[in-house]
């Protein structure tokens, strides 16, 4: 099965941003998982918690992760960028332990409120939410991960390139 590099973080970590150009770079596959459930939906995130609520929108997005990270084909890398609560589905949570290249995008809270705090994230409405998911789900991101990459600061770029280092690094090490 060929390798896949999975991006963990909260909201506003920079998955997406990091995930496309990590394919480009390593000429790889890229899904974003968020995409995945709204092109399957033909609705965006924000309209399914409206109409069908978190808990529905959970069981899609636990479909959707499993799904891209089976997917794999023989020969094709794949980058795959996990949706910030993805993480607390005990299944997603499994599938992650057994994957050698899943990297954390850590970020400070207050950066991933101000990236994130939009009305299209219905989860970063109220900065008070935020913050209490923020704390809830940060211990599952590192304990999930195999890597964490500290994103503060730094430009796309470098986060990148961190990551391309270390999956280089765990190909040649034989672990990924």
């Amino acid at each position: 099965m060929a390798a896949a590099v999975i991006l963990t973080g909260f909201m506003g970590s920079g998955k997406s941003v990091v995930g496309r150009l990590l394919a480009k770079q390593l000429g790889w596959e890229f899904v974003d998982t968020d995409a995945v459930v709204e092109n399957r939906t033909g609705r965006k995130i924000a309209e399914l918690f409206d109409s069908e609520g978190e808990d529905a929108f959970r069981k899609m997005e636990e479909e959707a992760v499993i799904k891209s990270i089976d997917e794999r084909r023989a020969g094709l890398g794949r980058v795959v960028s996990l949706g910030g609560g993805a993480v607390a589905s005990s299944k997603v949570a499994g599938l992650l332990k057994k994957e050698p290249l899943v990297f954390f995008l850590d970020i400070d809270m207050e950066t991933a409120f101000k990236r994130a705090g939009t009305k299209a994230r219905p989860l970063a409405r109220n900065k008070d939410v935020f913050h209490r998911l923020f704390a809830e789900r940060e211990h599952l991101y590192r304990r999930l991960a195999a890597c964490v990459v500290d994103t503060r600061g730094k430009d796309v770029d470098i986060v990148a390139g961190e990551i391309i280092d270390e999956v280089h690094r765990r190909q040649q090490a034989g672990t990924a």
